[in-house]
């Protein structure tokens, strides 16, 4: 079997629909509460009849005429049919929730950078505030043992010196009492507005961390799910073969054979169609001729903002004039345009070269441990000195042009799913094929586009 499918749907309902005994319901009725668990291991052939499977009695009835053997190989075919496209869903529902469980970690990554900075912002602040606090204590302690006479005052008590300048002086004295009072107030009320900002910030964080494991569970279920799918579909689609070669008195070899061509031309059929999509009489690739973008970016999704953060709040030295900043902290850096001039073919190659080694969602999916398929995507097109954003939708989105599909060129990235919420991305090679970090069973793979073409793959591709 190959991977494609028909839509989004859930994990639990992707297994479901090719279980041995609903093979005849339809694709939308409600599965099992769970379908959690190792994949299967088919030990044999023997599978019980079920309702969607014509027994050997039916088998044996059907051969009595050639038009009610004919009937019987058509419902067959549709079986086969049906479970190719039940297992390609699940694949597509496996894709989906790993791609949610990706975009929660990036998520969670903005929200403890966002946390770090407030708890460096309120630590600044606190530490302004301990300072005024002690400078106030001081200024107390003179007025107390002065007699509420500024040790800075005891000139004008003598009586020496110039009239103007000892006028002049207890102002500036008096103005720097005050400043010292107002930086005090003016740091505490940092302090705590800032404190306030860093548990909610952590708050956030924390939140997001508890959404990231849940997405983690989501994923791990939908890959059980999808394993499962595959190792049921493949033991129907033994006996059904095996009964048509009865049927029609040829070999098993034959018929699997002809069940294989009929899948290739579905896809085919498929991707045909997806093509056909975009639409006719498209402009051509921007160029010397034509510098117009093909087709205008779909609205690109909104980012997901760190949690905010109230800025510092100037908190003044009462013994000088200037203010103390807080501690500088730097904000992730901005995602720079893409390098003018950098060959995809640099991309391409450097994908390539990572065919085989394993996908990987957890920790971020950009290569300490493996690649996811958007980190996959970051990681090649690096290499070549064009530095796109994280996820599948912002790397669709972003891109400077998009063109239709009939038009893809190698080192153009294609997306599955709805815009703006693509869940997968990969690198066109040309001539139908596609590398892409798929899923942990198939690891970072070339896979025929035509095989993945009814997993909603989007008609339009973007061109970095």
């Amino acid at each position: 079997m190959t991977w494609t499918g028909s839509g989004r749907t859930t994990a639990a309902a992707c297994a479901a629909v090719v279980l041995l005994g609903t093979l005849a319901i339809p694709a939308n009725a409600a599965p099992p509460a769970s379908v959690r668990g190792p994949a299967v291991q088919v030990a044999a052939v023997q599978v019980p009849a079920e309702p969607g499977i014509p027994s050997p009695d039916e088998i044996a009835a059907a051969k009595a005429s050639e038009s009610a053997t004919a009937a019987q190989v058509a419902a067959i075919d549709r079986l086969l049919a049906d479970a190719s496209a039940a297992q390609d869903a699940s694949l597509a529902a496996s894709l989906q929730a790993n791609n949610a469980y990706g975009e929660a970690l990036v998520e969670l990554e903005l929200r403890r950078d966002a946390a770090a900075v407030a708890a460096a912002r309120a630590s600044a602040a606190g530490e302004q505030q301990e300072k005024t606090r002690r400078q106030i204590g001081q200024l107390a302690g003179d007025l107390y043992r002065n007699g509420g006479l500024n040790p800075a005052l005891s000139s004008f008590v003598t009586g020496s010196g110039n009239a103007l300048q000892q006028a002049a002086t207890l102002e500036a004295v008096t103005a720097g009492r005050t400043r010292a009072f107002q930086s005090a107030e003016t740091a505490a009320v940092a302090a705590e507005s800032l404190t306030a900002a860093a548990a909610d910030a952590n708050r956030a964080a924390d939140e997001a961390a508890r959404t990231a494991e849940a997405r983690k569970l989501d994923a791990e279920r939908a890959n059980d799910a999808q394993r499962q799918a595959v190792s049921e579909a493949s033991a129907q689609r033994t006996v059904l073969v095996d009964q048509l070669a009865n049927l029609k008195n040829t070999t098993v070899a034959l018929e699997s054979e002809r069940v294989d061509a009929l899948d290739r031309q579905r896809q085919q059929d498929r991707l045909a169609a997806v093509t056909a999509a975009a639409g006719q009489g498209q402009s051509q690739v921007p160029g010397p001729g034509n510098p117009a973008p093909v087709i205008p970016s779909p609205q690109a999704p909104a980012p997901v903002p760190p949690a905010p953060v109230p800025p510092a709040l100037p908190v003044p030295d009462p013994t000088s004039p200037a203010p103390v900043a807080p501690a500088p902290v730097l904000p992730p850096a901005p995602t720079p345009p893409p390098a003018p001039g950098g060959s995809n073919q640099t991309a391409i190659s450097v994908a390539l070269g990572k065919v085989g080694a394993p996908y990987f969602y957890q920790y971020g999916g950009t290569g300490a441990h493996g690649f996811d398929c958007s980190g996959l995507v970051q990681n090649a097109f690096a290499a070549a000195g064009k530095y796109l954003p994280r996820t599948a939708s912002q790397q669709f989105a972003q891109a400077p042009v998009h063109v239709p599909l009939s038009q893809a060129q190698p080192g153009d990235l294609l997306v599955w799913g709805s815009a703006p919420g693509f869940y997968h991305v990969a690198i066109y090679l040309g001539g139908g094929r596609v590398v892409q970090a798929l899923n942990e069973d198939a690891g970072i793979t070339v896979t025929d586009l035509a095989s993945m073409s009814g997993m909603q793959l989007h008609p339009v591709a973007a061109r970095y």
